[in-house]
Formats: C-alpha cells, structure tokens, sequence
C-alpha cells in the first residue's frame, strides 16, 4: 500500500456527491482530497461520515480555483484529478510518465449519449496519437494524473474557462512525458440544451486556449492537424470539395456559357444544368466516400482498442452531429476574436471563472 500513498486523488464536485460514494469505495489507500463548491447537505454529510480531507466553499469559486487549493493540501507525488459525476474503473500507473490521460466511455444510458461517446472515442484517439508522438494536445479534467512537482512548475491551473485544456497544452509545449492508461465511466450532458451549454463552454475555453498559443501551436501541424481531423470529420469533404480541382474548362464554361444564352438559350441552359449535376453529384460521391472510409476506420480502431460505441449512431454522428458540434466550435472562435479585438470578457451562464 506504500505506493498508493505516493498518490492522491482530488475529486471535484459541485453542490451533489453524485458518484463521490462509488468512488471512495475503490479508492481505499490512497489520499482523497474533495475541491467543493456550494455543497448541498448530503454531500456535507459524506464529507463528515467519511471523514475526508476538503476544500469546502459555500461560494462558488471557479474550478481552476478550487483545484488549486485542493493542491496545496496534496501530499502524494502524483495527482489524480476526478470529477463527481466519473467513475474510476482502473486508475491506471502514472510513474511512467509525468502526466497521464485516462481513457474515458459514456454511460450509455440515452440516444445522445450514444452520440457524445463516439466524441470520447475521438478524443481517446487523439490522446493516444499524442502519447505516440511524445506530445500533448490537453487533458480531459474528467479524469486524469499529473506530476504534482510538473503542475507546480506550470503554475497549477490557470483562470481558463477550460482550465484543463490550458493546462495540458502548456503541459504539452513544455515537452513533458505523455501518456495514456486506466479507465473511467462518465456521464454525457442529459439533454440537448445541457450538451449545447457544455460544447460552446468547451469551444470557447478550445479557442482561447488557442489564441493564447497560437505561435506555439501553428509551428507544430503534427499536433492539431490530426486532431482537427479525427474531432470533427465532417470536415473532410469540406477539404477535399476544395482540395479537388475541377479543371480550367468547367470553371470558364460556367462564366462563358450564360453569354450565348442570345444565341442558343437552350444549349447554355441544358450544359448549365449538366454542370450543376455533375456538382452535385461530384459532392454526394464524396461525401458519401468519405463517410465511408471513417466508419471502417472507426469500427477497426473501436475493435482493437477495446472501445465500444454503438456503431449505428456513426451516420447520425456524421451527417448531423458532427456538423453541428463543428459549427459551434468556429462561431467559439470568431467570437473569441471579436471579444479580443474589443476588449471584452466572455461570461458564460452557469459557469464561473
């Protein structure tokens, strides 16, 4: 049990336990601080029943805040950071490495959460893409370690909309060693206006963080470019509509064309309409392409993985979901901009900084 104690646990939790009890059952040996804001009266009497280390604010403080004065009471070496509403299945060794992502599943409880866990299984990707490349594109605040002497030297976690995000690419950038283990349920947004809250909350504090280390960010395509393509693949048609030229001659008949229409309004109409369904078509096949080659791909990797998602929701993630959760990640980022170029500060409903 000696190494146990060279590792504590800090789980966060706002105003319920949720599946704080769960998680104290599997996590005898090891030092469990709890990061609390505005407690309701149960969780209060599990602080008190169990009798567990705590930082308590009746107040909402922000997570980045609570987390950094749940760190100060920390005595392990390595800190695993757990929110209430995840459930630690394996935590994992993280001696191998100075910060450690742990793979994470939905509950599948839902038609959305069947959705938002092929999300978790892109993000799983990427973390372990990352891991493979020696670098850190962020951590998931769900459930994940650190080195409590590296996150001291990062300067514990900043006032970020995502804290954990800042932290995992300054983590990143610093060159520090990566990896992925363990294993952790959690739950997914139960409704379509909390997953709308969440994803702009994730997308604002994704393009913060990016504005902030843009330099730092754009010299190193190896780290966003797959991530970019893996987190929201309906781009990939975008990218290839765009990447596929056409030819010269298609372009110019699209321009010369309606200038014989005083000649021949019947010839230009017909090529016209041939060359818009040559479009339309030209778009469909590729879509339908790309769609394809993902969803194999995505079965593939969810076999060798061990991952499961539920393989009949891919086209609904694909054609609608993932468009959507893409599109509110840019309109996040040109907000981001706009709110920097006039100098104000973004505030989110339900959510403190």
């Amino acid at each position: 049990m000696r190494c146990c104690m060279k590792r504590t646990v800090i789980i966060s939790a706002y105003k319920h336990p949720e599946r704080l009890e769960e998680n104290l059952a599997r996590l005898e040996g090891f030092e469990i601080i709890l990061a609390v804001d505005e407690p309701d009266d149960e969780l209060l009497r599990i602080i008190e029943r169990y009798d567990l280390k705590a930082t308590i604010s009746h107040k909402r403080r922000g997570k980045w805040k609570a987390l950094n004065d749940a760190v100060e009471l920390a005595e392990g070496e390595y800190l695993l950071f757990l929110d209430s509403d995840t459930l630690l299945v394996n935590p994992g060794n993280p001696e191998s490495f100075d910060g450690l992502e742990i793979k994470k599943e939905i509950d599948l409880n839902s038609r959305l959460s069947r959705l938002v866990n092929i999300d978790y299984f892109n993000m799983y990707l990427v973390s372990l893409i990352a891991a493979r490349l020696g670098i850190c594109l962020g951590f998931n605040g769900a459930a994940f370690w650190i080195r409590k002497e590296i996150l001291k030297k990062l300067g514990g976690f900043r006032k970020r909309i995502n804290e954990d995000t800042d932290l995992g690419i300054r983590f990143g950038i610093s060159g520090y060693r990566f990896g992925v283990d363990g294993f952790a349920l959690t739950d997914s947004p139960q409704n379509i206006r909390e997953w709308l809250s969440q994803r702009e909350r994730w997308a604002l504090g994704g393009a913060e963080v990016l504005m902030e280390n843009f330099r730092e960010i754009i010299r190193k395509p190896i780290m966003w470019v797959p991530a970019i393509i893996i987190l929201f693949p309906s781009i990939l048609p975008l990218i290839l509509g765009i990447s596929i030229p056409d030819g010269v001659m298609f372009k110019l008949l699209f321009f010369i064309m309606p200038s014989f229409g005083v000649i021949s309004g019947k010839m230009s109409v017909l090529v016209l309409y041939l060359l818009y369904g040559y479009h339309v078509l030209r778009n469909i096949i590729l879509i339908l392409l790309t769609f394809s080659v993902w969803a194999v791909l995505m079965i593939v990797l969810s076999k060798i993985t061990g991952f499961r998602i539920d393989f009949r929701y891919l086209p609904v993630y694909y054609f609608i979901y993932s468009p959507l959760w893409m599109s509110i990640a840019i309109i996040a980022l040109a907000k981001q901009v706009l709110y920097r170029i006039v100098k104000r500060k973004i505030t989110l409903s339900g959510w403190k900084v």
